[in-house]
C-alpha cells in the first residue's frame, strides 16, 4: 500500500502537470508531491540529472504512506516514457502488475519547441540557440553527465517505439492527445475516470500550472532566479512566509521577462520531416490518424 499504482509517464510539455493536479481533485485519488519523483530511472540514467529525483526506495514509499486508504496513489514522472526499457524493467520490479498507467502526447514539433524553453527558462546549462540546440542535444546529452534529459528535444517526440514498448507490456495503458484534452477537456476527464474505474467528478480547472510563452531578459537574473545564492538565502531568513516570497518572485519575473518568438519556419518544416515517419508509425498503432501533426 505504500507504493504507486497510478502512473502518469508523460511525454514532457503535453500537460501532465495540470492533469496530476486535477486528479488530485478526485476524492480516491492521491498524486504525490512532488510530482516527478524519478525514481524507477533515477540511477540508471545519472543521479545528478534530475533535480530534486528521489533516489532511495524508502524515500519513494514515503512520498505515498499516509494515502494508503485511496483508490490510487499516483506520480508523475515524464521520463519515464523516453527511458521505456528502463521505466518498464523498474515498474515491473516495484509495482503492482495491476499499475495504470496514463501516456500523453503532443505534437512532437510543438513539444520539441515548448520543451526547449522550458529548459531555456529553468535551466542555467541551456544557452544555445534552438536550431543548436536541435542539433547537439544527443550528443550534448551523453557527454555531460548532470544535463538534463529534458534537452533531449529530439529524442522526446520519437513516440512510436517509446508508447508500443507501455502498450505491450501492460495491460492498462491509457494515451490522451494533448489537441482532444484541451479542445474538449471534459471528455477527455471523463475517459480518464473511466479507465480508472472512478465515478465522474467536476474538476475545477482555472489554475494553470507551468505556463510558458515567456523568457528571461537577461542571463543574469535567470541565473539570480534559479540558482542558490546568499541574497536569497537572506531574504528567506527575513521573509519566511512562501507566500510573500512568490509575490516577490513574481514581481521581479513580470518585471524581467518577455514574450517568446515563434518557431522559426524553416526550422518548424525541418523538424515535420524529421517527425513524419515516426507520426505515421504512431498513427497506426493508436489507430488515430494524426498526420496531421507534420503537414
Amino acid at each position: 500500500m505504500a507504493l504507486p499504482n497510478l502512473l502518469i509517464v508523460g511525454a514532457a510539455k503535453s500537460g501532465t502537470t495540470s492533469l496530476h493536479n486535477y486528479l488530485n481533485q478526485h476524492l480516491d485519488v492521491f498524486m504525490c508531491s512532488p510530482k516527478e519523483p524519478h525514481f524507477l530511472i533515477n540511477k540508471e540514467i545519472g543521479e545528478q540529472r534530475i533535480p530534486k529525483g528521489v533516489l532511495s526506495l524508502g524515500e519513494y514509499k514515503g512520498l505515498f504512506k499516509e494515502k494508503g486508504n485511496k483508490k490510487y496513489r499516483g506520480e508523475s514522472s515524464v521520463m519515464y516514457l523516453s527511458f521505456p526499457e528502463i521505466a518498464i524493467k523498474n515498474i515491473k520490479k516495484y509495482l503492482s502488475d495491476d499499475v495504470k498507467i496514463i501516456i500523453m502526447l503532443r505534437n512532437p514539433v510543438e513539444r520539441a519547441y515548448s520543451g526547449y524553453q522550458h529548459v531555456k527558462r529553468y535551466n542555467v546549462m541551456e544557452n544555445l540557440s534552438f536550431k543548436d540546440a536541435l542539433e547537439q542535444s544527443e550528443s550534448r546529452y551523453q557527454n555531460t553527465n548532470n544535463m538534463t534529459p529534458a534537452s533531449r528535444y529530439l529524442e522526446l517526440g520519437m513516440y512510436s517505439n517509446q508508447v508500443k514498448a507501455f502498450v505491450e507490456s501492460f495491460l492498462n495503458v491509457h494515451v490522451i492527445i494533448y489537441d482532444d484534452y484541451k479542445s474538449n477537456f471534459n471528455k477527455e476527464m471523463d475517459s480518464v475516470f473511466h479507465f480508472l474505474d472512478l465515478e465522474p467528478v467536476n474538476i475545477d480547472a482555472k489554475e494553470e500550472y507551468m505556463v510558458g510563452g515567456w523568457e528571461w531578459k537577461s542571463n543574469w537574473m535567470k541565473s539570480f532566479m534559479i540558482k542558490d545564492n546568499f541574497l536569497k538565502r537572506v531574504l528567506k531568513f527575513i521573509f519566511p512566509f512562501a507566500s510573500f516570497r512568490n509575490f516577490f518572485r513574481g514581481i521581479l519575473q513580470k518585471g524581467n521577462t518577455r514574450n517568446i518568438e515563434k518557431i522559426n519556419p524553416k526550422t518548424e518544416k525541418w523538424l515535420k520531416e524529421y517527425y513524419q515517419k515516426d507520426v505515421e508509425l504512431l498513427s497506426l498503432l493508436l489507430n488515430k490518424n494524426l498526420n496531421h501533426w507534420t503537414r
